[in-house]
This record gives structure tokens, C-alpha cells and sequence, in this order.
């Protein structure tokens, strides 16, 4: 499938958050999460590649102890049906007995979450919960089943940046961004 080059992309995008926003944001699930978790230690597992810059602003403002791992899954051939997920790189950790907190970039209809909180239960986790940057809003059916913290939510468009990617690209700015519509 043909793609624009990045800067063309770039260039024809929207912005949707701003940094100031997203830092907000932020700002807003960690102090959900503190209070959440208080001093309980917890295992904040990073859904990888679109979790790692939230991950990193997330655990900046944590207040508990925490260790961090993070899990590479991949929906088989990219199908969404039946949710099927290849775990490329499992937890190293011992999740037996511990408060697990997922963090990843998005939300949109649920399944790679559903997917990892599951395969967390399955070690052992004692407790399970999610963090996300994003939730897109939309009528499509999800997992019924909403991440316990999330930052910010934004219209059902192709958006990128803050771990978000654009065809592998803009991962790394630190605004949410919109292509537009062609």
C-alpha cells in the first residue's frame, strides 16, 4: 500500500491536541493513578511501540514504587476478527501476585488490550487496569470494556504523534496530530 512521504503527511494533518494538552492530560491520569495505587508498588507494563512516550511521561509523575516491563503483541496479519494476538516479546517480570498497569497510546475498539490484560491475568496478576493516552470516540463496537485511566479523547480520525504512528512515522512528536481526509 502507497503512502505520502512524512513531510507530506506533516503537512497535511490537523492538529488535535496540542503539548501543552497533552502534557495536561498527563498530568491528569497521574494523579489518578497516584491516588489510585497510593504506595502500593506496581508493575507498570508498557504495550509497546505506541506506549513507550506515554509510558515515559506517565512514570515520571508515579509517586508509588514501580517496575517496568513492557510487552510486544501484534494482531495476527493485522486482522482485528477473532483477537488473535502473537505476543513477540512477553513480560520478563513475574506478574504472580502483583498490580499491573498497562500503558499504551490508544483506545480505540479494545482488543490488544483486552488481549494483554488477559494474558497478565493468566500469570498470576493480581490486579489488572489500563492507562491510556487516547480514546477515540466512535460508534463502532468495542470490548465494552474502558481503560481505568485516559487522558485525553478525540474524534475518529487517523491521528499521530505521542507514540501514535502516521505509516511508522511522527511516533515522536509530542502532539496529537490528524491526517487529513483525501
Amino acid at each position: 500500500m502507497s503512502h505520502p512521504p512524512p513531510e507530506v503527511m506533516l503537512e497535511h494533518s490537523t492538529l488535535l491536541a496540542s503539548k501543552e494538552q497533552v502534557e495536561a492530560a498527563v498530568e491528569k491520569m497521574a494523579a489518578e493513578v497516584n491516588s489510585f495505587y497510593g504506595n502500593r508498588e506496581i508493575v507498570l507494563l508498557i504495550a509497546m511501540t505506541g506506549g513507550v512516550m506515554p509510558a515515559a511521561w506517565l512514570a515520571a509523575k508515579l509517586k508509588m514504587p514501580l517496575r517496568m516491563d513492557f510487552v510486544h503483541a501484534t494482531r495476527y496479519s493485522g486482522q482485528t476478527a477473532g483477537g488473535e494476538i502473537e505476543f513477540r516479546v512477553p513480560s520478563h517480570l513475574n506478574l504472580e501476585g502483583q498490580d499491573v498497569l498497562i500503558v499504551d497510546d490508544i483506545f480505540d475498539v479494545g482488543l490488544t488490550l483486552q488481549m494483554i490484560e488477559r494474558y497478565c491475568l493468566s500469570r498470576g496478576a493480581l490486579s489488572v487496569n489500563s492507562a491510556v493516552l487516547v480514546r477515540k470516540i466512535h460508534d463502532r463496537k468495542t470490548t465494552g470494556e474502558l481503560p481505568a485511566f485516559i487522558g485525553l479523547e478525540v474524534a475518529d480520525r487517523y491521528i499521530f504523534g505521542c507514540g501514535m504512528d502516521a505509516y511508522e512515522h511522527w511516533r515522536h512528536l509530542a502532539e496529537i496530530r490528524a491526517l487529513e481526509e483525501t
